[in-house]
C-alpha cells in the first residue's frame, strides 16, 4: 500500500471512529439516560449478590450427602453462574463505555 493509501485509510478509520462515538453517545444518553457513580456501585452491590449466591449453590452441590448431583441442583448452579457472568459482562461493557466517552458520569 503506497503511504496516500495508508494514510487515507487512517483518515476514514479516524472519521468513522468518530461517528461511532457520536452514535454510541446519542443512542446511550437516549436509551440508558443519564448514569451516575451511584448506579455504578448498585450494580457492584448486585454483582456481589449474584457471586454469593452462585457461591452458595456451588458449596450445595459439593455438599450433597452422596456426591450425586441432581439435575435440579446443577440447573439452579447454572442459572446463578449465568447471573454472575452476564452481571460482570454488563459492568464491564458499562465501564468500556465510561472510558471511551460514550456518556458522562452525571453527578448524584
Amino acid at each position: 500500500m503506497s503511504d496516500e493509501n495508508e494514510f487515507q485509510v487512517r483518515r476514514l478509520m479516524q472519521q468513522l471512529e468518530h461517528q461511532f462515538v457520536e452514535i454510541n453517545k446519542r443512542n446511550i444518553s437516549d436509551i440508558a439516560g443519564d448514569i451516575t457513580e451511584q448506579d455504578f456501585n448498585k450494580l457492584a452491590e448486585a454483582i456481589s449478590l449474584c457471586r454469593a449466591n452462585y457461591l452458595k449453590e456451588v458449596l450445595q452441590m459439593a455438599n450433597t450427602d452422596d456426591g450425586s448431583l441432581c439435575e435440579r441442583l446443577s440447573d439452579q448452579v447454572r442459572n446463578q453462574r449465568v447471573l454472575y457472568e452476564e452481571a460482570m459482562q454488563g459492568f464491564a461493557a458499562l465501564r468500556h463505555a465510561l472510558e471511551r466517552g460514550y456518556f458522562v458520569l452525571k453527578a448524584d
